[in-house]
């Protein structure tokens, strides 16, 4: 692997795909042709890891571990949909995707890329929804969550400048 190093789970390789992707994705000074080998590592090292994963849901007995069929497109797809709208903040936590700032505008668009909104954060959120699950709104803190999970933000594409920060 050239482009992702020591990564043990699909939350590790979600995070290092988004680093990558705001380093290497050609609307940000990149080359198309290292996007492609950064998506095709991403896609086989996703696939490695979907079957440890599941693996190790299958051997759980306590239940807490769930398998998943989230593919490694789908990640792809709703991270360069919300990139390319224009002055939202995105802030990866685990496996969501929490997205405030310019959402009004975005509406729409967030709706038609399956993300929903959350009236207690106040912010819209997308995470892959698994068949014949359904998750508990829990009454965390924005604050709660990441420090459960960590987290890493950015600004889309659309706005002048693009930060990162991590928590």
């Amino acid at each position: 692997m050239k482009y992702f190093e020591n990564i043990n789970t699909l939350d590790e390789l979600k995070k290092a795909y988004r680093r990558l992707a705001m380093q290497y994705h050609p609307d940000c000074g990149g080359s198309t042709e290292a996007m492609q080998e950064i998506n095709n590592e991403h896609d086989a090292l996703f696939e490695i890891l979907k079957r440890q994963h599941n693996a190790q849901a299958q051997a759980d007995a306590t239940g807490k571990t769930k398998a998943t069929t989230e593919t490694a497109e789908e990640f792809r797809q709703i991270l360069d949909i919300l990139l390319r709208l224009d002055g939202l903040e995105i802030e990866l936590c685990g496996s969501w995707l929490w997205i405030g700032g310019n959402t009004k505008a975005n509406k729409d668009k967030l709706k038609a890329a399956g993300c929903r909104w959350s009236k207690s954060k106040g912010k819209w959120y997308w995470h892959h929804a698994e068949a014949g699950s359904r998750w508990y709104r829990g009454k965390s803190s924005m604050a709660e969550i990441r420090t459960k999970y960590g987290s890493q933000s950015f600004r889309s594409r659309g706005t002048q400048d693009i930060e990162t920060a991590t928590a």
